[in-house]
């Protein structure tokens, strides 16, 4: 069954961990996955391929990136945070896979990642965005 017809998604201030970097990225992943849904709604296949692309492309970068951070801080949870991205996009291309069948559309899978990414910002991110801050200010730095 697919899931009702979702409005974009907006960047708020809500959505932002507090750490620069980390939110310049989410609002640019805010975008790509407006793009996938609004692909989507038009069931333009090709589209939908493109900006599923573009947002694994994209993601990746961005959970190397907050990997690398959690590296340098040598974050505890860094494990943890690093299984729950790995989860991610094997889900995914459970879930594509499942969309190539006929099984699923890319209304479900947009749908799908919404709600997760929404958790992990809430969750995982701004908790690592905390530790980051945590850490520049023992260095005495200002800006994270």
């Amino acid at each position: 069954m697919n899931p009702p017809a979702l409005h974009d998604l907006e960047w708020t201030p809500a959505l932002a961990t507090g750490h620069a970097g980390i939110d310049d990225d989410h609002r640019a992943m805010v975008g790509l996955l407006n793009r996938l849904q609004a692909a989507g709604r038009r069931s333009a296949e090709g589209e939908i391929r493109a900006a599923l692309a573009g947002l694994e492309a994209f993601t990746r970068d961005h959970f190397a990136r907050q990997e690398q951070l959690m590296r340098e801080i040598d974050d505890e949870l860094a494990a943890r945070h690093q299984r729950e991205h790995v989860s991610l996009f094997d889900e995914i291309c459970a879930q594509v896979d499942d969309m190539n069948e006929g099984l699923l559309s890319a209304a479900a899978i947009a749908d799908f990642i919404r709600r997760w990414w929404l958790d992990h910002v809430e969750t995982e991110d701004r908790r690592l965005s905390a530790a980051l801050a945590r850490r520049a200010a023992q260095r005495g730095n200002v800006d994270p």
